[in-house]
């Protein structure tokens, strides 16, 4: 069998998510001798210098595919015998740039939030020759609507990066909480807050570190949206968020607050080392979350809201699971024109039940953090991610 061509229409970078599926979709590819073509110029400097080296050399075909579509301006270039990967946002929608390239075959990859099936969007969905999602609720709601052609890969992590390390003390012999992801309403830092400030009420020696920037600040004034935080966080002049400010707006003690910042891929292990506990409240995930992923191959005891792409984390039985703490209060948010379902809201009491528990019993949070973390490295891996991932693409 002739090896297949495929071409990848995202950026690909370590500093978001969708970066790091195209940088271990590349790297998964170059091993195997099937180099993609990047329609789209990689961030090479977020890469760590080892993925740095072994992609370089796809900045030959990139430099190849903007030449072309510089000598055919305003065509739809058909890149014969090849496979087109492109990267949908919400609403099915495609990057205009990169949608000028079409191939041979094209797949639509996509972890949405928002669950509205207009007509156009449905016609957008269509356009592919297959779907590939990363959450076992996105494949649901397409095959609700009719999609037979929507395959699925779960998400991964890089166990040579991301494993439990020494505590280095960072933060003193304080109990350390710790959220992560990028500040918007749907990631659900509200509840995070709010939660914290009655948990460190009773436990004064508590302190929230939280990694919540993102590349698009913007989106973090749906946070306002929220009947705990009405107001969102200033951007200050540099263009980054002021949420320490926005913490201590919120009623949580300055000593008790630490921003992070933006955390580059090796800083990651080490501060997660120095947390006892990661809560991931999140309203809706299309994906399976990356960042909670990340924090339990680390082994840090997690906290995780039953709704959406976390149930693929929790497993089949919420009320069950024997290695995280599952949120299962979920109350479903309405949304009147259809663009929420299965979004659902946790209990902040909950949250503060499992706080206690996991500060109360360090030894079943090991013991939970431990199996967590054996799953991770075991069936969620970067490498396993992508043998699915080209799989479910080759047609």
């Amino acid at each position: 069998m002739a090896t297949q061509n495929f071409a990848l229409s995202w950026q690909l970078s370590e500093a978001h998510g969708w970066g790091l599926v195209g940088v271990h979709t590349a790297l998964w590819l170059v091993d195997h001798g099937q180099s993609p073509i990047l329609l789209t110029a990689p961030q090479m400097d977020s890469l760590r210098p080892e993925n740095q080296d072994k992609l370089r050399p796809l900045m030959d075909g990139f430099l190849w595919s903007q030449t072309a579509a510089a000598l055919h301006p305003d065509t739809t270039l058909v890149l014969q015998d090849t496979t087109v990967l492109h990267g949908l946002g919400n609403g099915f929608v495609s990057d205009p740039a990169t949608d000028r390239f079409q191939g041979t075959a094209n797949i639509g990859v996509i972890a949405f939030e928002d669950t509205r099936f207009t007509p156009d969007v449905v016609a957008r969905a269509r356009r592919f020759d297959r779907l590939v999602v990363h959450s076992t609720y996105n494949q649901t709601l397409l095959t609700d609507q009719g999609f037979t052609n929507v395959a699925l890969a779960f998400q991964g992590i890089d166990p040579t990066e991301l494993t439990p390390r020494p505590p280095a003390g960072l933060f003193g012999d304080r109990f350390v909480v710790f959220s992560g992801g990028k500040m918007e309403f749907r990631k659900a830092q509200d509840l995070v807050l709010t939660a914290f400030r009655l948990f460190q009420q009773r436990h004064p020696d508590a302190v929230l570190v939280t990694a919540w920037h993102s590349p698009w600040p913007q989106v973090a004034s749906g946070i306002a949206e929220s009947p705990h935080t009405r107001v969102p966080p200033d951007i200050g002049p540099d263009g980054a968020l002021r949420i320490t400010d926005w913490a201590l707006r919120y009623g949580i003690p300055s000593h008790a607050f630490v921003d992070l910042g933006v955390l580059s891929r090796a800083q990651i292990a080490s501060v997660l080392a120095d947390c006892h506990v990661g809560v991931f409240p999140n309203r809706c995930e299309g994906g399976t979350n990356l960042v909670a992923m990340e924090a339990m191959a680390c082994g840090v005891p997690v906290i995780l809201s039953a709704n959406t792409g976390h149930l693929d984390l929790i497993g089949p039985d919420p009320t069950n699971a024997n290695h995280c703490w599952p949120l299962t209060r979920q109350t479903p948010l309405f949304a009147p024109q259809g663009n929420r379902r299965g979004w659902a809201e946790s209990s902040v009491e909950e949250i503060v039940e499992h706080l206690e528990a996991i500060h109360r019993d360090q030894a079943e949070a090991k013991a939970r953090a431990e199996r967590a973390r054996a799953f991770l490295h075991a069936e969620r891996t970067w490498s396993r991610f992508a043998a699915d991932f080209i799989a479910a693409c080759t047609l």
